[in-house]
């Protein structure tokens, strides 16, 4: 079957993107143990840091090990050093909001282990998990959102039309029903939303490693269909054809984690997502 030059330059581009979002882990980082379970790595002069300052800290076999009894004095004990990161301003964008620790292979969040402030986990490379929102109408058309030009990360930036974080113990449907409504205004319910594919990204950032597990979840909307922003994160929407899409992510105008929640969504929108990632919500 011969593809369309549209489908070529989705899968193309989706191919590039995909080798750029794993990005080998460097020699100057270690794996961060959480007890006896891998949960993410650690700038090694970070460690060494740690392992001085605090005695549930150590550097052992080329691995740096956090040690806490229990959930509860585990997000103590990160607290303790998410403090100390924040007051050496070794750490960005500090939001006062929970997200879940988990082994780095939890890709689904099953067994949480406990909770950090978010602004700590790309230090560590901490899993972090994402929801994103792709609305087509029933002509192909996708509705997208500029980032508001005050945001700390990617102002004026293209995003999806909602997207975000998912908070420590929310399930990813109540996620995405909430990112909808406080970015986009869609009231709970009002749209069938799909989860249709799972990306992963790990790759350095300004603010330490990314290491995202993002959720692409997809919706049919109707005409009358208008996202209007709620909490002051959107600059503006557009409703935009897909050539339209694929010409700004080719000019780097969206986000890099957007730009791979886009085309996935424009790939299932194509038929070229053979095999659905389900996640359980």
């Amino acid at each position: 079957r011969i593809m369309s030059e549209r489908k070529l330059k989705i899968a193309a581009l989706l191919k590039e993107l995909y080798d750029m979002a794993e990005v080998p882990v460097p020699s100057s980082r270690i794996p961060f143990y959480f007890n006896d379970v891998r949960a993410g790595h650690i700038e090694r002069t970070d460690a060494e840091f740690l392992a001085g300052t605090f005695r549930f800290c150590e550097v052992r076999s080329d691995s740096f090990v956090f040690t806490a009894e229990d959930a509860e004095q585990a997000s103590r004990r990160l607290a303790a050093i998410s403090h100390l990161y924040k007051g050496a301003n070794k750490v960005f964008a500090w939001r006062d909001e929970l997200l879940s620790v988990t082994a780095s292979d939890d890709v689904a969040c099953e067994s949480p282990l406990t909770v950090i402030e978010r602004a700590m986990c790309r230090p560590f490379a901490f899993n972090t998990f994402a929801v994103h929102l792709n609305p087509f109408t029933r002509d192909g058309r996708m509705w997208v959102a500029q980032r508001s030009f005050k945001k700390a990360i990617g102002p004026g930036y293209w995003d999806n039309c909602a997207a975000g974080l998912v908070g420590a113990g929310e399930p990813l449907g109540l996620a995405m029903e909430r990112e909808a409504f406080e970015e986009a205004g869609v009231a709970p319910g009002s749209i069938e939303i799909s989860f249709s594919a799972r990306n992963i990204i790990s790759r350095p950032v300004h603010e330490g490693w990314m290491r995202e597990i993002a959720y692409i979840c997809n919706a049919y909307v109707e005409d009358s269909f208008h996202p209007h922003n709620m909490d002051g994160e959107v600059e503006r929407f557009e409703l935009l054809e897909p050539e339209a899409i694929i010409e700004r992510i080719e000019k780097g105008r969206f986000t890099f984690e957007s730009s791979l929640a886009v085309l996935a969504g424009l790939a299932w929108q194509e038929g070229l997502l053979d095999h659905l990632d389900q996640p359980a919500v």
